[in-house]
């Protein structure tokens, strides 16, 4: 069984709606806190390949890849490493932690259903994203864990996990399903339901019914040690070095999920730590000065005409955009708790793909004080 521990890493943990650049905003904090000094960890529950793209590192999953840093600053004194989950490794990584022999884990490890449970069964891939990332928390090698989640409504099974997975171990559905199944619970469900059968069989092949019993008995021997690591992944999420940090940009969808999600947030009574908007054109924009438009080249003056009206037309459509953005802000600050931080992040011309681009946009992001006080 798991002991409790107090780590004093601390933990980021940015949602909100897909397409806001909430993994380009991961990467770009964990990048900026390394240079700060601090070891940080990045870690993606997006199969997405985005997170080794921003970072130019390559493949990366369950374990840790080293991020080049020093490339943009070779004095500093922090480190950055990124992560992608694989949640079949870390279930297995579980169950050879709590087993309580070696052959015991091996026989889960070759049970049929658990190579069906650990990989299909709902809600198993967000309780194993929880399960590294308080791994990441608890070991201590790091100061900040940086974690990207999925679009926000896939983010709230996420923050499910925990508790559907205490529960289990806590209800009495997991005290039957773990009798021999010489007894009558899996013994009936055996030969009584054949309707039942015969679909587990025709999905997972014949023999379902007794490997399935055979593995909720194996897995008694596993239960306190699942149910102590519950409660602690649970309580992780309402930590005191644990905040939510809210990606959206000024689009109605994305900030139509984020209020939606500060208000989980709030059921739950999560830390939230603030805003980030990302790609925002906020008013006054530069005057256009005539003085700096290009010389006529060789057009028909009414052609040339028609170019400099449309960058007038132009400048004013941004004009607009910028005033929507500035009260779509507005609108999110209102929402959010008193005195809510929010961090702006202007659009960029170009797409974030490597560390110098990244390093682009950090100086509009959090520093570590900002979100969990001093460092």
């Amino acid at each position: 069984m798991t002991t409790p521990h107090m780590s004093r890493t601390r933990v980021a943990i940015c949602c909100g709606s897909g397409g806001v650049g909430k993994t380009t905003i991961s990467a770009a904090l964990a990048l900026k806190w390394a240079l700060a000094g601090q070891r940080v960890a990045v870690l993606t529950i997006d199969p997405a390949r985005r997170l080794a793209d921003s970072l130019s590192i390559g493949q990366i999953g369950n374990t840790a890849v080293r991020v080049p840093i020093e490339q943009l600053s070779p004095q500093t004194t922090g480190h950055l490493d990124a992560m992608m989950l694989d949640a079949k490794a870390t279930f297995d990584d579980l169950v050879r932690r709590f087993a309580t022999s070696d052959s015991a884990a091996s026989r889960i490890l070759a049970n049929r259903y658990y190579q069906f449970a650990s990989t299909r069964l709902g809600g198993s891939h967000e309780y194993m994203a929880m399960e590294r990332l308080y791994d990441l928390w608890h070991n201590g090698d790091y100061d900040v864990v940086v974690l990207d989640t999925p679009p926000t409504r896939n983010a709230l099974d996420f923050l499910r996990a925990p508790d559907r997975m205490a529960s289990l171990m806590d209800e009495g559905v997991l005290r039957w399903l773990v009798m021999p199944a010489s007894r009558s619970g899996w013994r009936a469900l055996e030969l009584g339901s054949e309707v039942l059968s015969r679909v587990l069989k025709k999905v997972m092949g014949r023999g379902t019914v007794s490997e399935i019993a055979e593995f909720f008995e194996i897995f008694r021997d596993l239960w306190d040690g699942f149910h102590a690591r519950s409660v602690e992944v649970r309580s992780l999420l309402r930590d005191p070095m644990t905040t939510f940090l809210l990606v959206s940009s000024p689009a109605p969808a994305a900030r139509a999920d984020a209020l939606y999600f500060l208000d989980q947030l709030a059921q739950k009574q999560l830390p939230f730590g603030g805003f980030v908007v990302n790609r925002t054109l906020t008013p006054p924009l530069p005057r256009l000065d005539p003085a700096v438009l290009p010389a006529k080249g060789p057009l028909p003056p009414e052609r040339w005409d028609q170019v400099l009206d449309t960058i007038r037309q132009a400048r004013t459509l941004r004009q607009r955009l910028a005033k929507a953005h500035a009260e779509a802000i507005a609108q999110l600050r209102k929402a959010g708790p008193q005195q809510a931080p929010c961090w702006l992040v202007p659009e960029q011309a170009h797409d974030l793909h490597d560390l110098g681009g990244l390093a682009t946009i950090t100086q509009s992001l959090p520093s570590l004080p900002d979100i969990h006080g001093q460092t």
